[in-house]
């Protein structure tokens, strides 16, 4: 068993280290960065996707809320909001980024999604634009939509040709529908749907962690 903390930055994103090895791993991949561990991985964990406690419920109602009792800034999140376009890095995180890919704006949001075969990042500007977006991951049909309890990116695999945002919820061709991030059939019972893996991201931590990304819409 490893016990883990933050210990510095790399490419502007946090790196932690085990206390046990002293390894450095890279926190979004998994990866042994330097230390006895190099050459090893820890895998990635499942989706972690942003959700509000009535979310939560309806995934399971047995859910226990932790409340942190720590304090926080209010003017220090509205400064690093992903909807704040004049959002910046920090000069200690900036001295630590690698060559940075220079197609989107270091700041850019978006959802990054990775398999073994593809690497793709949707810009958020570009998934309000269109309320949703229908694209094809590996072969499989995917759905790419701003969560509207959440305000952030999500994605699921579905087969639609269309997709609509009404009254806060994601309309597909077929009668289903995405409501709360949660998928439901013409019925209104709620179906299973397998998740890519994915990341809510700027654009400058996904591209230095996943070089030479696609990018949906270029």
């Amino acid at each position: 068993m490893h016990h883990f903390e933050n210990v510095g930055l790399y490419d502007g994103l946090f790196v932690m280290q085990d206390v046990e090895s002293k390894t450095l791993w890279n926190h979004i991949t998994g990866e042994a960065l330097y230390g006895p561990h190099v050459g090893r991985s820890l895998g990635t964990v499942g989706n972690m996707l942003p959700m509000s406690v009535e979310q939560a419920l309806v995934r399971n109602q047995a859910v226990q809320v932790a409340i942190s009792g720590r304090p926080n800034s209010a003017a220090g999140m509205r400064r690093f909001a992903p909807d704040n376009p004049d959002a910046r890095l920090m000069p200690m995180f900036i001295e630590t980024l690698g060559t940075e890919d220079a197609r989107l704006p270091r700041m850019a949001m978006g959802l990054g999604i990775v398999t073994d075969a593809t690497v793709r990042f949707y810009p958020m500007e570009l998934i309000e634009d269109r309320g949703a977006v229908v694209d094809e991951v590996d072969g499989r049909g995917v759905l790419v939509f701003i969560d509207p309890t959440t305000f952030t990116p999500a994605a699921l695999f579905v087969d639609t040709s269309s997709a609509t945002l009404e009254d806060r919820e994601i309309r597909l061709d077929d009668g289903r529908v995405v409501r709360s991030g949660l998928l439901y059939d013409a019925s209104g019972t709620r179906v299973d749907a397998e998740r890519p893996q994915q990341l809510f991201s700027r654009w400058y931590g996904f591209s230095l962690t996943f070089p030479g990304p696609e990018i949906f819409g270029q």
